[in-house]
């Protein structure tokens, strides 16, 4: 009797460890894709940002005549104080003018130097509206152009509709932007939006630029054959990183 006790617990023993053993063979399997699918959800989350920000970008451009810049801030009290030196200052146009009252729309995984410090959706009193750190997409305001305008203006769908206006994860802003080369959420890719509406991910070349598929030119350079035009109508870019 006793003996045959012992045989059922070693027989137990036994099933108990085949399937340990299979639950950590499953485990490491799956590991893999679980991140994997971290990753991709980091880059689909800021291109789906950027598709909601472009959306209410249309809107904001039918009203003013162009995307965010200081010309637009001088129009109407509210968005007085929504100019400056970064990205986050001017889409915050935006939420000022009543056309998003959400400032998640405007994070992007890496985009931010303060770290990924999610937005907190806090819009009032309007001072609290996208604040140093909730914004990760950067900014592209432009000179030059037919008008051969002499300070930063925002775009339009005037422009050529491939030219790119937002971007992330942008590292260095000015007018060759060098991104912020994440692998684990962007795969060492850099992600914008067209004028046009698409979004667009590129891989990054060794100095950290996105490189246009089928070309070896980068995304904000300019010249002959780019979305910037050369000669006298020629557009130069400058990228505002977020605060």
């Amino acid at each position: 009797m006793s003996s045959e006790k012992s045989n059922k617990k070693v027989f137990w023993g036994v099933q108990f460890l085949i399937l340990f053993v299979i639950i950590v063979i499953l485990v490491i399997l799956a590991t893999p894709s679980i991140l994997k699918s971290r990753k991709k959800t980091a880059m689909v989350q800021a291109i789906n940002n950027m598709k909601q920000v472009h959306l209410i970008m249309m809107d904001f451009e039918q009203d003013f005549g162009s995307f965010p810049d200081a010309n637009t801030a001088k129009m109407r009290p509210s968005l007085h104080a929504f100019t400056g030196n970064y990205s986050n200052q001017f889409l915050g146009q935006l939420i000022a003018g009543g056309y998003t009252p959400s400032e998640e729309i405007f994070f992007a995984e890496g985009g931010n130097p303060s770290g990924n410090r999610k937005p907190d959706n806090i819009i009032q009193p309007s001072n609290q509206i996208l604040q140093a750190g909730e914004c990760g997409i950067s900014y592209v305001l432009v000179t030059g152009g037919s008008a051969k305008i002499k300070v930063l203006r925002g775009l339009s769908s005037c422009d050529n509709g491939g030219t790119p206006y937002l971007c992330a994860p942008v590292m260095r802003g000015g007018q060759d932007a060098v991104f912020r080369p994440i692998k684990r959420a962007y795969e060492g890719r850099g992600v914008y939006m067209r004028i046009d509406g698409a979004a667009k991910y590129e891989w990054l070349d060794e100095n950290n630029r996105i490189k246009l598929s089928g070309t070896k030119r980068s995304l904000f350079e300019t010249g002959e054959g780019t979305v910037w035009g050369s000669g006298e109508n020629a557009l130069v870019p400058t990228v505002l990183t977020p605060q």
